[in-house]
């Protein structure tokens, strides 16, 4: 081959890779770009635009044509007089006029709301969501979380409280994806901590509020970023908002697939701590039925009528039930009695309860969820072939 077929060779194939450099060159300039010389805030800056500070109050000139009459006045609209001297704070461009994210409001009677600090995503009575207790939230804050890939890192003993663990987050709140970091988005690597609770007049609301944040550039190169409490709403009111929307797109989801398994901690009727499984109770059951033996737990006696299980937790080494030999199960040997219960008339309740039928603590069923949850979600996998997940702290 000649050297001029080589050359042209070599530019047939520089020209092909230009759309692909095209596309990627401009993030990678950028990002090299911010490296060197300071992120980008240009987003966060003010508009730039002032002309209305430069506005007179003027007679009112309005010509009314003849036989028409003449437009009335409302006092309460009249724009004051103002000596600038007396004002106190910020003026002019020293204003921030970035509007904060806009409050979302589903048509399923939620909405968000920001208040001291705190994104609240408010259950409204009347609405059609379903929620009604604290139970209800806990139990569709886990689901959610899960849709959102955003993992559980700590969960208060006996409190509706939780903590997740540090995910990427794009400066709206969303949880970041291969195409923001595509067109060059920076990555918030955000925790945040969440609880669900009650206002002074009884309404039901998850509050989410931001307590870490770290930036970096989409090439992951972390940047000195400091957040403003303007930032700092727009990161919760953002996170906020996605959660109604997941909490939509969940509500489509249950009614196309009913089957999909959830695990989290919550309430059992009797207001006991318990672990909920988003599955019929005839299908729960039958799950249990073959997942004791695996776990090391012998069957001492079943109820069928009563959905009772005494069992005698005598060995926790089974290899199902380890991880890179990690302990997953973490129970006390000895005789329990479990319940298995109706959870708003189509979930589960797993409630566990000591040889003399008094409820486990608490902090022990926080401690027994994660692995549980593990060896709960194989076994329905098994069992019905059907796609499972598990929430659980890590």
């Amino acid at each position: 081959m000649t050297k001029y077929k080589l050359d042209k060779l070599a530019l047939v194939v520089t020209v092909m890779a230009l759309p692909a450099l095209t596309m990627t060159g401009c993030v990678t300039v950028k990002d090299y770009y911010q490296e060197y010389f300071g992120m980008d805030k240009s987003t966060r800056e003010v508009t730039g635009y002032y002309e209305h500070v430069d506005s007179k109050i003027y007679r009112n000139t309005l010509v009314v044509p003849e036989g028409l009459d003449n437009p009335g006045t409302n006092q309460e609209l009249v724009i004051p007089q103002v000596n600038a001297k007396s004002l106190h704070g910020p003026l002019g461009e020293a204003v921030d006029v970035r509007p904060p994210t806009a409050p979302y409001r589903s048509d399923m009677g939620i909405h968000t709301q920001w208040i001291d600090g705190e994104a609240i995503v408010w259950f409204e009575r009347n609405g059609s969501h379903g929620i009604h207790s604290e139970d209800d939230a806990w139990m569709l804050l886990a689901s959610v979380l899960k849709h959102m890939n955003i993992g559980v890192g700590k969960i208060a003993p006996g409190q509706y409280l939780l903590t997740t663990i540090s995910r990427d987050f794009t400066e709206f709140g969303k949880p970041y994806d291969a195409t923001d970091a595509d067109v060059g988005l920076k990555k918030y690597n955000q925790i945040y901590q969440i609880r669900v609770g009650r206002n002074s007049d009884g309404s039901l609301g998850i509050a989410s509020k931001l307590i870490g944040s770290m930036t970096s550039l989409s090439s992951g190169k972390g940047m000195e970023d400091l957040l403003d409490m303007i930032e700092q709403e727009r990161f919760a009111m953002g996170f906020a908002n996605n959660i109604i929307h997941e909490i939509d797109a969940k509500q489509h989801e249950a009614e196309a697939d009913p089957d999909n398994l959830v695990v989290s901690l919550g309430k059992d009727h009797n207001r006991h701590q318990a672990i909920i499984v988003e599955a019929p109770f005839e299908t729960t059951n039958a799950i249990l039925e073959g997942l004791f033996d695996k776990c090391g737990w012998k069957v001492l006696k079943h109820s069928v009528s009563k959905a009772l299980y005494d069992v005698e937790v005598q060995d926790n080494t089974d290899n199902w039930t380890n991880v890179h030999g990690r302990r997953l199960l973490d129970i006390n040997t000895g005789k329990y009695k479990i319940r298995v219960g109706i959870h708003q008339k189509k979930y589960s309740s797993i409630t566990f309860y000591n040889e003399k039928d008094n409820p486990i603590p608490d902090q022990e069923i926080s401690r027994l969820y994660p692995g549980f949850a593990d060896v709960l979600v194989e076994e329905f996998k098994s069992y019905s072939g059907a796609q499972a997940v598990k929430v659980q702290a890590n």
